[in-house]
């Protein structure tokens, strides 16, 4: 739960300092790293894929997923 919760943060962070505009974009990016993240990791479980694994965390597809959430919130912003 800690490594999710950080991997989150520094991903929404990261995306903020590379495309954010302002200030008030970070917690958009936040709650979208957040949701994508574990959309990715409920799928991978559910479908039970195995690459990646940190424990019982999908680091690559909650990854991917987090990136996925993180440019849709870009876009629809835009």
């Amino acid at each position: 739960m800690l490594l999710a919760t950080l991997l989150v943060a520094g991903y929404a962070s990261i995306f903020h300092l590379w495309t954010g505009r302002s200030l008030r974009e970070l917690p958009q990016y936040l709650i979208a790293a957040g949701v994508g993240f574990m959309l990715g990791h409920w799928v991978s479980q559910t479908l039970q894929w195995e690459t990646w694994q940190v424990g019982q965390l999908s680091l690559l597809e909650a990854t991917f997923a987090s990136l996925v959430a993180l440019i849709l919130v870009r876009v629809a912003n835009h």
